[in-house]
């Protein structure tokens, strides 16, 4: 058993998680909104998907793009529950087959940030895309004619109210020494190929891996260039109508973990360990 696990466990039997949830909503002026994200979640753990999914549903409410934008508008929630944007990366094809439908299902809507290379890569060269692009692909999204969502598929997403978002042209971490034109093309042409497939334009984006030295100050600085509204992070924080829409926190989970460990990602304790972390890219995003 892994820290983390123990310490989840804990939290769960001593009944730590809700009371901090509870903090949470007292203390937060104006409310707030935490984000997740996934990756695939494949039919072996669709039941335990099920399962967060539930308690999803008693402590948080659904978050739309237009829920987001009117919270930073505003600076209020205004609703009785905090929000959660449950977001998946990498455009896994089991995000559509299996998520998506157990999402609607319980009355959330997701957040699905693709690589648009990966989606316009033929289905036989999918497998070998991933493996070359640091994409895991899940059990049933490695045996599915397609390792990635086709575009037909979110375009599908997209009319049923769920969000679509980049994360870049080929998965890539934006490392210090990338050229500007790597940058423009990974950042910014993703961003035009999607607005194309889906007809609208795309505010939301995903920086790739999470790794500290994956945030450089090239990066954010094309992001801003390429007109994003909204980036996020992996460096777990609540999102407050106070906070840079570019430097949007959120906590991973994955659909096999058992719900005392994806319910004390909500807790805030991991907050308080990603703070050194989240300083430090904060201060490299701010610098552009």
């Amino acid at each position: 058993m892994t820290m983390k696990s123990l310490l989840a466990s804990s939290f769960q039997a001593l009944k730590i998680t809700p009371l901090m949830l509870e903090i949470q909503q007292r203390c937060i002026q104006g409310g707030y909104i935490r984000a997740i994200n996934y990756h695939g979640v494949s039919g072996e753990t669709a039941d335990n998907f099920e399962l967060q999914l539930a308690y999803y549903a008693e402590h948080f409410t659904a978050v739309t793009l237009a829920d987001l934008n009117n919270f930073f508008l505003t600076k209020r929630w205004g609703k009785k529950r905090p929000g959660l944007i449950i977001s998946f990366d990498d455009g896994l094809s089991s995000n559509y087959s299996v998520a998506a439908p157990l999402l609607d299902k319980h009355g959330f809507n997701g957040w699905f940030f693709v690589p648009v290379d990966f989606v316009s890569t033929p289905p036989s060269e999918q497998m070998r895309f991933a493996r070359n692009h640091m994409i895991s692909p899940d059990g049933t999204s490695s045996k599915a004619e397609r390792a990635a969502m086709s575009w037909d598929e979110l375009r599908d997403l997209d009319r049923r109210g769920h969000v679509i978002g980049c994360h870049t042209r080929s998965h890539l971490r934006m490392l210090q020494k990338l050229s500007e034109s790597v940058l423009e093309n990974e950042i910014c042409a993703s961003k035009t190929v999607l607005e194309e497939k889906l007809g609208h334009v795309c505010d939301c984006y995903a920086w790739v891996g999470g790794e500290e030295w994956s945030y450089t100050a090239g990066a954010a600085r094309m992001i801003r260039k390429a007109g994003y509204k909204y980036s996020f992070t992996t460096n777990a924080l609540p999102i407050t109508s106070n906070r840079d829409p570019r430097q949007l926190g959120r906590n991973n989970i994955e659909s096999s973990w058992p719900l005392s460990m994806a319910s004390f990602e909500l807790s805030g304790f991991q907050d308080l360990r990603y703070t050194p972390k989240r300083r430090r890219v904060a201060r490299v995003i701010r610098a552009t």
